[in-house]
């Protein structure tokens, strides 16, 4: 009881670390952490933090694709698929709701790998990579060159006089007042069964004489404007006709006489033909595509042609000899909508993934792409002016791209239903026509954007419009083709009374 208790008095970590080293006795155990320590304990959090949060993102991925993945609903099928994965068909009190999940994170688990695998061949190929082309690709990339820089000078220097001339109210106000004239007076004038099949695209000709017509059936009929009567019917192809293009030189009407090129049809054959009009057979036949062709257009130049095709791809094509200059490749999904710049030198091309791009055909180099539609872009088309790209796409917009300021101007919300063709007037571009499944054709005002006029009248989807390249007595007319195999002349003479108030749909 008397014995006085003694505290114990261990110091500080100082004073214990300096006793050590003056005694040179080695405590592995007590040491003072350092900035380098504490670096090195918060870098390895940071890492530890980054893998968790991609090991969350993968496996969010991978439910992600689990749920959109496509199982076989079958019992029977399961199995079958499980065996031709190497897996057990049964596993022991296993039920078919339990076996087809195991399936679904099976095949998941296989798509994640392969992905990562291409994602990791991707990055470890960067390097860029050019073929060698042909003789005959080099001569038309210099002839393109050569036909394109002086009509691109005399394109801008015509712009500075204008603008020069003229002040940009006065030619504001002076399209507004012929969109108010084609708001009062543009009508239905007249109205064609164009074949047994629906039609896929009609297109004026350069001089305004006739107008072409394509169908699933694969025949190609030559209408006179403005009567719209038959003057000539072709058996194009065995195949749904999908596109049809005019020579920029073609003049004139049927008969025709000598052996030239005058027309262009891509069909579901792979096939292009091209037609002197002349005679029942192709002048030529254009084959080298794997997959259907959807869309072709002659170069302003006249000697040269350009398809898309479903095999992803568009190829470029010398008229004369009929032979393949160019396959680009570039666009990860079928490729569809194709215009030819004003000047000759630039090509847009559009495919399914909803992905455009602009391509140099005097270098060979994809100068823009435009990925901003969140569906497959149906059509492109350049103003006359060659600074603005009209887009139309299966998500109910328009998007104008300014070409020299590379990016989107104004994304138009145009109509319920996918957008089949866009197309501006020839000439000045003060119109811009918009075609959809909806059926409705909408013609824009360039100045201001808005809706001018809405043309209702065809019972089915309208698959395609076009303007006039030139006017017939002062008269504007817009010729469209839709799905209830209808063609229709639209126009300024206001001969009819249109059957209903157009403007409350605007």
């Amino acid at each position: 009881m008397g014995e006085e208790k003694t505290h114990i008095h261990y110091g500080g970590l100082e004073e214990a670390l300096t006793k050590s080293s003056n005694v040179n006795v080695q405590n592995e155990n007590i040491r003072m952490p350092t900035d380098n320590n504490v670096s090195d304990q918060a870098m390895e959090d940071m890492l530890r933090a980054r893998q968790q949060h991609e090991d969350a993102v993968k496996a969010f991925e991978q439910k992600a694709a689990q749920r959109q993945m496509a199982v076989p609903t079958s019992d029977a099928q399961v199995k079958s698929k499980l065996r031709e994965f190497g897996e057990p068909a049964c596993i022991f009190g296993e039920g078919p709701y339990e076996r087809r999940d195991r399936l679904r994170t099976i095949m998941a688990g296989r798509s994640s790998e392969t992905q990562h695998a291409k994602r990791q061949e991707a990055t470890g190929d960067e390097d860029l990579f050019y073929t060698e082309g042909l003789e005959e690709l080099l001569e038309a990339r210099v002839k393109i060159a050569e036909w394109s820089i002086p009509r691109a000078n005399q394109r801008l220097l015509k712009e500075r006089r204008q603008r020069a001339e003229e002040d940009p109210l006065e030619y504001e106000e002076r399209v507004d007042r012929f969109c108010t004239f084609l708001q009062r007076s543009i009508v239905a004038e007249v109205s064609q069964v164009g074949d047994e099949r629906p039609l896929t695209q009609g297109k004026f000709s350069p001089d305004a004489q006739l107008y072409c017509t394509s169908s699933w059936s694969g025949f190609i009929k030559l209408w006179k404007v403005p009567s719209c009567e038959p003057t000539l019917t072709i058996r194009g192809h065995e195949d749904r006709c999908h596109s049809i293009a005019w020579h920029p030189s073609c003049r004139g009407a049927p008969p025709f006489e000598g052996k030239t090129v005058r027309l262009a049809s891509a069909s579901a054959d792979s096939r292009v033909n091209l037609w002197c009009l002349t005679e029942s057979q192709p002048l030529a036949v254009l084959e080298g595509h794997e997959d259907r062709v959807n869309r072709v257009v002659f170069h302003p130049m006249g000697e040269h042609v350009v398809t898309t095709s479903h095999d992803m791809s568009w190829r470029l094509w010398d008229v004369e000899t009929s032979s393949e200059l160019l396959l680009q490749e570039g666009h990860s999904r079928p490729t569809y909508g194709v215009s030819m710049h004003p000047d000759g030198s630039l090509c847009a091309t559009s495919d399914l993934g909803g992905v455009v791009r602009v391509w140099d055909l005097r270098s060979g180099k994809s100068i823009m792409p435009l990925a901003a539609h969140g569906k497959q872009v149906m059509s492109v088309d350049f103003h006359p002016r060659g600074s603005l790209l009209a887009t139309a796409a299966d998500d109910h917009s328009v998007r104008i791209w300014d070409m020299r300021k590379r990016r989107c101007l104004h994304n138009l919300l145009a109509h319920n239903k996918l957008i089949s063709e866009v197309s501006f007037e020839k000439g000045e571009g003060r119109l811009m026509l918009t075609a959809s499944f909806d059926g409705t054709v909408k013609v824009w005002s360039t100045t201001d954007w808005r809706a001018v006029k809405v043309l209702i009248g065809h019972e089915g989807r309208v698959m395609g419009a076009d303007h006039i390249p030139a006017s017939i007595s002062g008269h504007h007319y817009i010729g469209s083709v839709a799905f209830d195999r209808t063609l229709k002349f639209w126009s300024t003479q206001g001969k009819a009374e249109p059957p209903v108030d157009a403007t409350s749909f605007m």
